[in-house]
This record gives C-alpha cells, structure tokens and sequence, in this order.
C-alpha cells in the first residue's frame, strides 16, 4: 500500500544516491536520518543497510574499472571478522558515538593539511580500519563519515575515490544482512519499501554519475571535504537535539 512515508523514503533514497554518486558520500547519512524519523527503531539500520547496499553496489558497478582492489581487499577481511564480533556482542543501537565520529572527522581534516602523510596513507592503514568499522556498523548504520577520509588521497583521482570507497561499504553492508536475519530480523515483510527504495537508488546512482564528469579532480576535492565537515557538524550537533 503506498503512503506518503512510503513515497516520502523512496524520495529520499533517489535524493541521496545522487549526491553519493556525486562526491561519494552523505546520501546514506541522510536517508538514515530520514528513516530515522519516518520508521520504528528497531527497522532502520537493517534496512538501511539493504538500501545502502544497492546503492553503494551500483556506484561499484558503474566506475568498476576505477576500483582500487589492493585496498579493497586490505580492508574486507577484517571488516568481515568486525561484523561478526558486533553481531555477537549486539545490544542494540547506540546513537551515542556518532559525536566522537564527528569529531575525529574534523581532526582529520585538519590535521591532513600539515602532515602530509595522512594524504596518502599505507594500505595496511586500512586493516584496523576495516576491523573498527566492522564493528561499528551492526550499531551505528552510517559509517561511511568514518571511512571517507582515508579515501581522499593525492594517489587517487575522483572516480577511484568513489568506486574504492562504495565497493568496500558493499562488502560491509551485503554481511550485515545474515547477521540481522540471525538476529530475527524479517526483512521480507518490508518488500514493497525495499523495492521502492532499491529502484530509486539505482537512478540516483546513474545521475549522480553523470554530474561527477563535470567536476574537475579540484573541485570534487573541495567538495568532498565541505560535505564530509557538514557531516561531522551534523553528527556531533544531532546528538545535542
């Protein structure tokens, strides 16, 4: 049956796969924000993962020439073994964290820009990295704010940025989805929401793509950093109000 929070979700999911699709990130903060507001507690970070999903697997899919696979594979396995500890030591959400995720945001961003190091970090950085965000995800939903700096690299131009980064959130979210499902979670009694946000957020994907051409590697650098510093923002201010 279709609702206006049913249109307003699928909505949402077109809105900010496109924006990921432009600069990589934020479209899945805010949709998580939204279903945040629109649905029950307990439904938002299993679904959202499957919207995440879809959407991060189409970035993947459509810049799949530009993955960096040596940090892909850097970063799966330990991601794989941090899902599983979440999904043992799994007490339910805690919204409590996202500040101190913003907050490390920020001093990353300013500290990349005196040392120089951190612009082009060795790929064993990606190791524990994948093993914290592993864990992270199964309480959190959005831990692409997390990970999105260490991608901004003077190594990487735009499109391998953004391939990178979605293929590895694909590895994270495809695993987070046997792990709800050995939580109990039934995902198949929210198929209509599931297909309706799936759909937008392969569209998104495909403009987003489009409007990335027009970006030079400069401009997409400023971009990516002004949006993931709003993330930051909204991440440590969110949890205030």
């Amino acid at each position: 049956m279709i609702s206006i929070e049913l249109i307003s979700l699928i909505i949402a999911a077109l809105v900010g796969s496109i924006i990921s699709g432009i600069v990589g990130m934020a479209g899945g903060v805010t949709l998580l924000g939204i279903m945040s507001a629109l649905l029950p507690p307990v439904q938002v970070v299993p679904l959202h993962g499957v919207i995440q999903l879809i959407s991060n697997s189409t970035r993947t899919v459509v810049f799949l020439k530009q993955v960096r696979w040596s940090i892909f594979l850097s970063y799966v396995f330990p991601l794989t073994i941090g899902i599983w500890l979440g999904t043992q030591l799994w007490t339910g959400q805690f919204d409590w964290f996202k500040p101190f995720i913003g907050a490390f945001i920020i001093v990353f961003l300013l500290s990349r820009r005196y040392v120089k190091h951190l612009r082009n970090l060795p790929n064993w950085s990606f190791i524990p990295l994948g093993g914290v965000v592993g864990v992270l995800t199964m309480y959190v939903g959005a831990t692409g704010p997390l990970i999105a700096p260490f991608f901004l690299r003077d190594d990487l131009d735009k499109e391998e940025v953004i391939a990178t980064k979605a293929a590895c959130q694909s590895w994270g979210h495809l695993l987070k989805i046997p792990a709800f499902l050995s939580l109990g979670f039934n995902y198949q009694a929210h198929w209509e929401l599931l297909l309706g946000m799936s759909l937008a957020v392969i569209v998104g994907t495909i403009v987003g793509k489009k409007v990335l051409k027009r970006f030079s590697k400069q401009a997409f650098a400023v971009a990516y950093q002004t949006v993931l510093a709003v993330i930051a923002i909204y991440l440590i201010v969110g949890a205030w109000l």
